[in-house]
């Protein structure tokens, strides 16, 4: 819309200097044939000229871009906080709706003309075609045809039809057509309307110059003018007879021989091309970097592009750079996430760039507002590897291989020995046979190993035995799927935790616990874990996108929900929500199997 606004901007500035040109200089001239080609050249030019655009240079110094990448250099335009003005559209419905009734109305006159052809009864006579009809008072001619009420004499019809013949034989209809299109185009221009009446009474001062020639007696055909002064039809593609019938029209029939140099002034409207070629003319930017070196920066710079930066979701971003392409021109959005940059090269292209969204190349629209989605870029924590997992369990069996009574810190327990870790382990005694029976009664009697830990709490807090990880495998799957996917921002200043980065890995090594089970298995590998930290500073949404074994996946989650909270992010100095990455290596160590104990 902005680029047809433009075109209508330069039309009605070519027409109105082709008109005030003629008001001031033209109107009373006697040299009708010129008249005639300049106020058509005007509505031709009206058409045409607003297409072409001339360009000029302009010189700039070499300045340099700033660092990053998501930066932008010198030339960054200011951005409004909202281009899309509701004011546009109201103007835009208003202007079609003045198209509108100015072709409805050329419509509504044109159509009795066609009834009144089709079914008057048509006289040719030369090269136009008679009608005589009482539905109009006054004559006129409309295309090839003429128009003249029963009521007129043989000899006023002859002198009308004389006059009428000058305006089909110089094609008169032509012009009225070209500027009722033009007319239709600026209808809120005041002086196309001027200009329609130029273009008229132009058209019969160059009839009457021929009718008079034509006449046997000019006194008649003044006379004949005379008697239809009042009745005019209002037809706009019709030239009519008694058209501005006053005193000025008269004493443009003199015959009045006037200075072949008057034809000059109609170059007064040179100016006018210079004025207005230089208004609307285009920069073309150059850089130059020393004495005699020149390069081409933007050419062609005729075009706007606007539009608003937004997530998947809808929502805007604050600050996102959108930059031509190879230079440092472009603009940054604002708080709603709307930018617009002035006089891009159609052949440009655009690099639209936000810290913690992937970089996006597009090519510009410069007829409607363009709407850019940018896709998020997980930023990467480094990666921690757990401690390496105890060694193998000690595995004890009775010599018919059932298995002993486990007694931990004097409490029975109903658990498999091979579940627990040696390294927690204080001390151990083996009692058999009778001494067993005797101390546990029939339950020792496959034998007892009473066990001393480290740790007092050790079995509530430490061990995952197979039956627990099967009994747990819905709550962690659970955990798995549906850890939180809430919409994030990633921002130009990122989260932080407490101490830094070494101090995260020492945090999570310090916290991690090799999983029994995976032991058993023999699992290792990498889990990579996604996870939100919100403006508050809270870990939120933890999942896994890379997963590995389920009582891993079930640690790693674990593992990252229970930390502290950490510095959060901010863009524009205000806290906003980031997503994060981190990869959680668990490696397996090798050791020597323990020799088992009957």
């Amino acid at each position: 819309m902005e680029t047809f606004a433009l075109y209508l901007l330069k039309s009605v500035t070519w027409l109105s200097g082709f008109a005030l040109v003629f008001f001031l200089f033209l109107k009373n001239e006697r040299f009708f044939l010129l008249n005639r080609i300049y106020l058509l050249s005007g509505i031709l030019i009206s058409f045409l000229f607003p297409l072409i655009s001339v360009h000029y240079s302009v010189v700039l110094p070499v300045v340099t871009g700033i660092q990053t990448g998501s930066a932008v250099a010198t030339g960054i335009q200011a951005v409004s906080k909202n281009p899309f003005l509701n004011i546009g559209v109201i103007l835009s419905i208003l202007y079609f709706s003045g198209v509108l009734c100015v072709s409805f109305l050329i419509i509504k006159q044109s159509r009795p003309v066609f009834k009144a052809i089709h079914k008057a009864e048509i006289i040719t006579t030369q090269a136009v075609k008679l009608i005589r009809t009482a539905e109009y008072p006054s004559s006129f001619s409309f295309f090839s045809y003429v128009f003249v009420n029963p009521s007129i004499t043989d000899v006023e019809t002859e002198e009308i039809v004389n006059h009428e013949l000058a305006h089909i034989r110089q094609w008169h209809w032509l012009d009225l057509v070209l500027v009722e299109l033009l007319c239709m185009l600026q209808w809120f221009n005041p002086l196309i309307w001027i200009y329609i009446r130029f273009i008229r009474q132009n058209h019969e001062y160059l009839a009457d110059e021929v009718a008079l020639q034509r006449s046997s007696d000019p006194a008649v055909y003044k006379a004949t003018l005379l008697n239809q002064i009042v009745g005019s039809p209002v037809v706009s593609l019709a030239n009519s007879f008694n058209y501005s019938l006053n005193k000025k029209r008269f004493n443009m029939m003199k015959n009045i021989i006037s200075s072949p140099y008057r034809k000059m002034k109609i170059f007064l409207i040179l100016p006018v091309f210079v004025i207005v070629l230089y208004a609307f003319a285009t920069p073309e930017y150059k850089y130059i970097d020393s004495p005699g070196t020149v390069y081409p920066l933007i050419q062609s710079l005729t075009k706007v592009v606007k539009g608003n930066v937004v997530q998947q979701d809808g929502k805007s971003l604050l600050g996102a750079t959108i930059v031509v392409q190879g230079t440092t021109f472009g603009a940054s959005t604002d708080s709603k996430g709307y930018f617009l940059l002035d006089k891009v090269p159609e052949d440009a292209t655009l690099v639209v760039s936000f810290v913690g969204f992937k970089t996006k190349v597009v090519k510009p629209v410069f007829t409607s507002p363009m709407t850019i989605k940018m896709l998020r870029d997980t930023v990467n924590l480094p990666g921690v590897s757990t401690p390496p997992p105890p060694p193998p369990p000690v595995k004890i069996r009775s010599a018919d291989g059932k298995s002993p009574l486990i007694v931990v810190d004097g409490v029975i327990k109903d658990i498999d020995v091979e579940y627990l870790d040696p390294e927690t382990i204080a001390s151990m005694n083996v009692i058999k046979d009778k001494t067993a029976i005797d101390k546990y009664g029939d339950k020792g009697k496959d034998g007892v190993i009473e066990i001393t830990t480290k740790d007092q709490n050790y079995l509530q807090k430490k061990t995952l035995n197979a039956d627990n990880v099967l009994k747990q495998q819905p709550v962690i799957e659970e955990m798995i799927k549906t850890a939180g996917e809430k919409t994030f921002v990633v921002v130009e200043e990122m989260p932080e935790f407490p101490g830094g980065n070494d101090a995260m890995r020492a945090w999570i090594s310090h916290n991690m616990n090799y999983p029994a089970d995976a032991t058993k298995a023999k699992i290792s590998g990498t889990v990579e874990v996604n996870f939100l930290i919100s403006s508050t500073g809270k870990v939120k949404n933890v999942t896994v996108s890379k997963p590995l074994y389920l009582s891993l996946d079930a640690e790693a989650i674990r593992v990252v929900s229970g930390m502290p909270d950490w510095k959060p992010g901010t863009q524009a100095g205000k806290p906003v929500d980031v997503q994060m990455k981190v990869p959680m290596t668990f490696i397996l160590r090798e050791t020597k199997t323990p020799v088992e104990k009957n």
